[in-house]
């Protein structure tokens, strides 16, 4: 993408950079000029049009060109300085005012210096003023004709806050590197796809995005276009972000299609699954029987199965999963089931025992296990008994060696790391001849994956959804709550204990400790004694958190389970898997604080009987708009696949994904929800290479392959899901 004898120069030797300032922008991950030029604008400003002083009007960002009278230092009874400067034009006077002003700034206005200064104009004793203003020095209308100016008379890039370096000294660093360096872009895309989207040069759009100009003809910049990203500068970065990443992430599932893996004969798998689903104490959903299907046949093929089974709360998604290992265990293989915790594993191995009634031959390994346990496991394991080992990472510890794994399960798997996932597939590739065997995987998620990101992140995975939910389920009755409505939810949380149902309660922090900085949060701990001692005093309150031993937090869900304790106040570890068809209700302090899908989640712990269940949701009583629409969302649908939408178009991908892998979509400027036509274009195309040209061999794709040779490579390596 970029010439390396130019855009690789170090970002200190441009202009107006020098070390000092060069370390702010090292500070922040900018090295290099490509990675400046690359720090794209987040807004723009239309400052176009030079208003005079008669012109300004309150509550309006405005431009304006003025002349230095005088300036005042004063002080406020609490000490605080403040320094005011009085300017003028033709029309009238104004004044710019500065709390704590740096030191030495007040000798900057001498009287008569003309300066262009912006910013938000309020009016104080009828007279407009502008506070903290952007300032422009010794510049007036006259000075903008020729275009120059980076600050004022053109459309203004606006950019994220870098500490130290102020905003106009920003622009011109950056107008300074584009004169040297813009022209020096290479182009990566094929000129018959960038033609064929009518997409500019690479030099042009990089240019256009920071300093966008007015088209040939007079044509005025569409500044709304340009604060919605939908301009041709801005589609041409987009798509080439989308195409490159793309293209990686079908690669990956073309590399998984060569390789090799156990086949397991699709009648056999059938006949052993319906075996299996004969004991089973309820009908499949079609999207069960479907979703089962689909792995067999997987399981059926010569190369390994790379599949991700996703599923509202409750729908079934183990029982497909259990099924499938069956098939596996019949043809004498082992099957290994990660969970991300000990009580999500316990409760796997638990159904698996009880629906089954024990004819699933399965193991539990979790950290509590003990070595007299462990010994005769791992013998077994080694000897190749045909198993399904459930477990969490204990599973990938050495010790643990497997004779024939040719399936694995990761449940939740945005929960662990990539050398995790790794680690554990690692243990079930084997040599059989002189051929290299790589086991199936399967992928369980409870967070429905919105189509745009199943397409990115999740590119080289097949897709199973499991929409249907099981018959008799009780809808959950979701409201958000503020102020006094809090008093009536325990109320009728009470009568809810009364007629021997359970809650839950939920809270962001374990302890007063975590509150660093968010002194108004409340925390299990104190909340559970004061729930226990103020609320609910007739009734057993219990406390669970991820701060407490794997044999504690055991007990206490043990206890909750069999009904011991009515209200079980939480923090998020309960968010996975726990299952009490008793349970009734849901009530979720600061609310807010926590994502769509998450909430969706936790919601899920209740509706799992019979009973009509409920959800509370207490928010902070001066929310922002965005974030109580946002919990609307829960109380207009239970649909997770239309929860999971509007998270992503609202939080971005991180809550799918896990902080750790929502790294590898470090996009610059593309947005998945956003841009997703221009997403959809560059997957059809970069499929279209790949079927064509694989490996890049093609002259019109040698720039391509270029720059996957040079840095795509390391991109790759962080997108892998296997």
């Amino acid at each position: 993408m970029s010439n390396a004898s130019g855009l690789d120069t170090p970002v200190q030797f441009i202009k107006g950079v020098g070390p000092r300032l060069g370390a702010v922008f090292n500070s922040r991950d900018i090295r290099t000029v490509k990675d400046l030029l690359t720090f794209f604008p987040r807004a723009y400003e239309d400052r176009t049009k030079i208003l005079t002083v008669a012109e300004l009007t309150e509550g309006n960002t405005a431009t304006t060109a003025i002349e230095i009278t005088g300036t005042r230092l004063m002080r406020t009874r609490q000490g605080r300085s403040i320094l005011e400067a009085r300017a003028k034009d033709a029309t009238g006077t104004m004044t710019l005012k500065w709390f704590h002003a740096p030191r030495g700034m007040a000798e900057k206005f001498i009287p008569g210096t003309k300066i262009i200064v912006t910013g938000l104009v309020k009016l104080f004793m009828g007279r407009p003023e502008i506070v903290h203003p952007e300032i422009t020095w010794n510049a007036g209308t006259a000075d903008l004709a020729d275009g120059s100016n980076v600050n004022a008379g053109r459309v203004v890039p606006i950019y994220v806050e870098l500490e130290g370096i102020p905003s106009r000294t920003f622009r011109k660093i950056l107008w300074e590197a584009l004169s040297k360096y813009g022209s020096l872009w290479s182009e990566d895309l094929p000129t018959r796809l960038r033609e064929a989207h009518q997409l500019p040069p690479m030099a042009d759009a990089v240019r256009a995005i920071h300093f966008p100009e007015e088209a040939p003809g007079g044509a005025k910049v569409d500044t709304q276009a340009m604060v919605d990203f939908n301009t041709p500068a801005h589609w041409r970065l987009v798509y080439e972000e989308f195409l490159k990443f793309e293209y990686l992430i079908l690669k990956q599932r073309l590399r998984m299609e060569k390789l090799a893996a156990e086949k397991f004969p699709l009648e056999g798998a059938r006949k052993a699954a319906a075996s299996l689903s004969a004991k089973l104490p309820f009908e499949l959903t079609g999207d069960q029987k479907k979703a089962v299907d689909e792995i067999l046949e997987d399981l059926s093929a010569p190369h390994p199965m790379n599949r991700l089974i996703q599923g509202d709360v409750g729908s079934g998604k183990t029982a497909v999963a259990f099924l499938a290992s069956g098939a596996v265990l019949a043809e004498g293989a082992q099957v290994a089931l990660m969970a991300p915790t000990e009580i999500l594993a316990e409760q796997h191995f638990k159904n698996a025992q009880r629906l089954f009634g024990g004819t699933l031959n399965c193991a539990l390994l979790v950290g509590k296990t003990t070595a007299a346990e462990r010994a005769p496991l791992f013998a077994r394991l080694a000897a190749g008994e045909p198993m399904l080992l459930i477990g969490t990472h204990a599973l990938i510890e050495e010790p643990v060696i497997f004779k024939n794994l040719a399936f694995v399960l990761i449940d939740e798997q945005h929960r662990f790391g990539v050398e995790q996932r790794r680690t554990l597939k690692s243990k079930g590739v084997r040599m059989i001849g002189d051929t290299k065997l790589f086991p199936h995987t399967l992928i369980l998620t409870a967070t429905p994956i919105p189509r745009t990101l199943a397409l990115t992140a999740y590119g080289d995975l097949a897709v199973s959804t499991i929409r249907e939910l099981p018959p008799g389920r009780s809808p959950v009755k979701t409201k958000v709550l503020r102020g006094e409505a809090r008093q009536q939810a325990f109320e009728h949380i009470r009568l809810e204990l009364k007629k021997g149902h359970q809650a839950y309660f939920i809270y962001p922090l374990v302890n007063e400790s975590e509150a660093d900085g968010f002194t108004h949060l409340k925390n299990a701990v104190a909340e559970a004694d004061r729930l226990q001692r103020e609320v609910f005093p007739e009734f057993k309150v219990g406390l669970l958190h991820g701060q407490m031993r794997p044999d504690e937090k055991a007990i206490v869900m043990d206890r909750f389970k069999r009904g011991e304790i009515d209200v079980l106040v939480s923090t998020t570890v309960v968010e996975v898997g726990v299952d009490v068809p008793n349970a009734t209700v849901m009530a979720i302090e600061h609310s807010e604080r926590f994502g769509l899908s998450q909430l969706h989640q936790l919601r899920g712990r209740v509706g799992r009987g019979s009973a009509v269940s409920y959800c509370f949701l207490f928010a902070n009583v001066r929310l922002g708009e965005l974030t109580a629409t946002r919990l609307e969302v829960l109380e207009e649908t239970t649909d997770g696949f239309k929860i999971a939408e509007a998270d992503l178009e609202i939080r971005g991908p991180g809550e799918f994904l896990g902080t750790r892998q929502a790294g590898g979509l470090t996009f610059r400027l593309a947005q998945l929800v956003r841009d997703r036509e221009w997403l959809l274009k560059a997957r059809d195309d970069a499929h279209a290479i790949l079927s064509e040209d694989p490996d890049l061999l093609n002259p019109e794709h040698q720039p391509l392959r270029t720059y996957f040779e040079r840095e795509g490579g390391l991109q790759f390596e962080r997108l892998k899901t296997s």
